[in-house]
């Protein structure tokens, strides 16, 4: 098994591989990330992640202040890795989630927040400010049965047989989907040879559904972040509860798995 490179730099008390706090953010400059927490379930299914070398890292979608990340452009004449790949950005990341669980079975999606996505150098075409892509996982008991890795607004690289670290965490690469823009997928034996700076496996800091910070006013940061990258966004996170995002999107990525997993409501509610 190997060892689990854990980005956990808190906006109180940076740490590990080297970690160091950050300013207030300019265009260039990195977010804080919030502090984590999160649901048992949420925590134990997490995927270990990596960045293949033309990628950009995950990094935080908002700060301990409220304020929202810019994103970053994507010109013509810069790589797709280009401002994105620094270090900093992956020492300050969070990664944001929501489950789901009935009949036994548990859903748990896996937002993860990237600054641009752009296809190659010298293109006119193809890329934006801001991605958001996901990995869903279904678990029975401590079980994982299914993971669904999100590309392109599809989950065709779901699989029942994912490579596991740690007996329940999937392993999964972010990744340029050749001549594309850049999605997740399933990491295979040679992902093992990992790419991103820590030269292992890495999780960041999650932000379970119940533990988004509020403002003065009560108001949860993930209502920020919606006010931010709605539905109708170009990318956005998708687990709102808007337009029956949420559960349409498990249900998608559901397919034919989960016999009596209802993604409609959860045991709790």
């Amino acid at each position: 098994m190997h060892a689990l490179a854990t980005a956990t730099f808190l906006a109180s008390a940076l740490s590990g591989v080297g970690a160091s706090p950050v300013s207030k953010n300019t265009r260039r400059d990195v977010l804080v990330a919030l502090p984590g927490g999160a649901h048992e379930i949420d925590l134990k299914f997490q995927p270990w992640m990596d960045f293949d070398t033309d990628s950009c890292y995950n990094t935080a979608a908002i700060d301990p202040d409220g304020d929202t990340n810019p994103g970053l452009d994507h010109p013509v004449f810069k790589n797709p890795e280009d401002d994105c790949r620094e270090s900093s950005r992956l020492k300050n990341a969070n990664v944001y989630s929501r489950s789901r669980c009935n009949h036994g079975w548990c859903a748990v999606m896996y937002e993860y927040y990237f600054e641009k996505d752009q296809v190659v150098w010298g293109s006119l075409a193809g890329g934006h400010t801001h991605d958001w892509e996901n990995v869903i996982v279904f678990a029975k008991g401590d079980e994982v049965k299914k993971v669904a890795p999100s590309c392109h607004g599809g989950y065709g690289g779901s699989t029942d047989s994912p490579r596991l670290g740690g007996d329940t965490h999937p392993k999964v690469v972010y990744h340029k989907d050749g001549g594309s823009t850049h999605c997740m997928r399933m990491a295979n034996e040679g992902d093992d040879d990992v790419e991103n700076y820590t030269e292992d496996w890495v999780t960041s800091p999650l932000v379970g559904w119940g533990w988004w910070p509020t403002t003065d006013n009560g108001r949860a940061y993930r209502d920020l972040v919606y006010g931010k990258w709605p539905n109708d966004a170009t990318a956005a996170p998708k687990f709102w509860d808007a337009d029956d995002m949420y559960t349409s999107t498990l249900r998608k990525a559901a397919g034919d798995c989960c016999e009596d997993f209802d993604p409609s409501y959860d045991d709790s509610e």
